[in-house]
């Protein structure tokens, strides 16, 4: 335990010490500057004078910097609007050239398909003409239209077996057998001719239908304005404004026409009773 009589004579002894003084208080003073009360009032009042004028030229700071940051912002605000009404005008002006080149590709393809038909239409006439011609005898394949290739062909085959052949017997047997042979090969090479015009049309049809270009289904229907265009009524049996006979084939093109189907509608049995009974 703490000794409370020895800590208390401790205390007492340094009480009663006394310390060392620093050096700059030990010292005695130069001289003593008299005090002056005056001098000190105005140099407090210059003091407040400078900082109020520090504190104007603060304020007038803060507000020039208030003045330039909002002319900042406006001048970003207006060059945001600025860019804003550039990119619409960009946008505009892009989406309109996109249009006008769209359209015009869409002539140029419709233009395109047009021409396609025509060729369209000629196979179609080939492939009608075979048909027709398959429902007739096959003597009808030789027909005066084929007369002309018919006696070239002979012609041709006759003088090719004249210079294969020195003697004149062994020139006419194959004058013969050129002769039994040609109608033969005449009907080989049409049928082949045929089914290459076959090919051609069910190719081309194929490809038509890849781009969205579908045949108009005329016949027997009833007769559309939006789609067909009526060359001529006759009687018939069918009911009045249905498509007898189409004429030229119509095609639609995705949602519009490309091309009105040209048909021959029915006039009804009425419609031709009436006319003859017309005085």
């Amino acid at each position: 335990m703490l000794d409370r009589q020895a800590l208390f004579n401790q205390l007492l002894d340094y009480l009663q010490s006394t310390p060392d003084l620093p050096d700059y208080l030990g010292e005695e003073p130069d001289s003593a500057a008299p005090f002056d009360p005056y001098q000190m009032v105005s140099e407090w009042i210059a003091l407040r004078q400078e900082m109020k004028q520090q504190g104007k030229l603060l304020q007038t700071a803060q507000e020039r910097l208030q003045r330039e940051l909002e002319a900042a912002r406006s001048h970003n605000e207006d060059l945001q609007q600025r860019l804003e009404e550039s990119q619409k005008q960009v946008s505009i002006q892009y989406a309109i050239e996109f249009a006008a080149q769209e359209k015009r590709f869409e002539k140029e393809q419709e233009s395109l398909l047009r021409r396609v038909l025509n060729v369209m239409d000629a196979l179609d006439r080939a492939s009608a003409y075979w048909h027709d011609q398959e429902s007739q005898p096959s003597i009808s394949l030789l027909s005066d239209r084929s007369k002309p290739l018919r006696e070239k062909l002979a012609d041709w085959l006759l003088r090719l077996s004249q210079k294969l052949s020195s003697s004149e017997a062994k020139s006419s047997s194959i004058s013969t057998s050129i002769s039994t042979s040609t109608s033969a090969s005449l009907v080989e090479i049409l049928n082949s001719d045929r089914q290459g015009i076959e090919l051609i049309r069910r190719n081309l049809l194929d490809l038509l239908k890849q781009q969205h270009v579908i045949p108009i289904n005329a016949q027997g229907n009833p007769f559309d304005s939006q789609r067909m265009y009526a060359i001529g009524r006759q009687e018939d049996d069918a009911p009045e404004n249905t498509v007898i006979q189409e004429v030229v084939r119509g095609y639609v093109w995705r949602d519009r026409v490309l091309r009105e189907a040209q048909v021959i509608v029915s006039a009804g049995s009425r419609y031709v009773e009436l006319i003859h009974s017309d005085p």
